[in-house]
């Protein structure tokens, strides 16, 4: 004969957790000691195959180097990174001077430490000019 819990006793009714979480940390412990770590390798980047050079005599060259101090603006210089930072007005004042010359090639370089947001800067200021066409200057491999 079965018989009735009484009403008002109360209820042991709960989900025991510590096998789950046991289970959890022994596929935590798995993953970590099974995934292997790598890191610092060499990435090797294919040589372009389909650009083509600017030649140096043909083109307006606009230089951003790095900041002198930490949260400054990177310094803007005409040419090839050489001479004194000028203001974006004045690039703007080369850029256009190169056009009247015949220079309608314009190449933007940057040093590795300078924030994207900034040479897009520099770009869309430059881009303002009509008749240019507008290339990002790379480093050329060591031979």
């Amino acid at each position: 004969m079965l018989l009735r819990r009484q009403v008002s006793a109360e209820r042991d009714e709960h989900i025991d957790m510590t096998p789950m979480v046991d289970v959890v940390f022994q596929l935590m412990t798995f993953m970590l000691f099974s995934v292997q770590m790598s890191g610092g390798e060499k990435v090797e980047v294919p040589h372009a195959r389909h650009g083509v050079g600017v030649e140096e005599d043909g083109a307006t060259f606009l230089t951003l180097l790095k900041a002198d101090a930490p949260g400054a603006e990177p310094r803007l210089v005409l040419g090839n990174g050489g001479g004194a930072p000028v203001g974006l007005d004045e690039a703007k004042k080369s850029v256009a001077a190169g056009v009247a010359a015949g220079k309608r090639k314009v190449v933007l370089q940057a040093d590795g430490a300078v924030p994207h947001g900034e040479v897009l800067k520099l770009a869309a200021a430059v881009a303002e000019i009509e008749g240019i066409t507008l290339h990002i200057g790379v480093q050329e491999p060591e031979r």
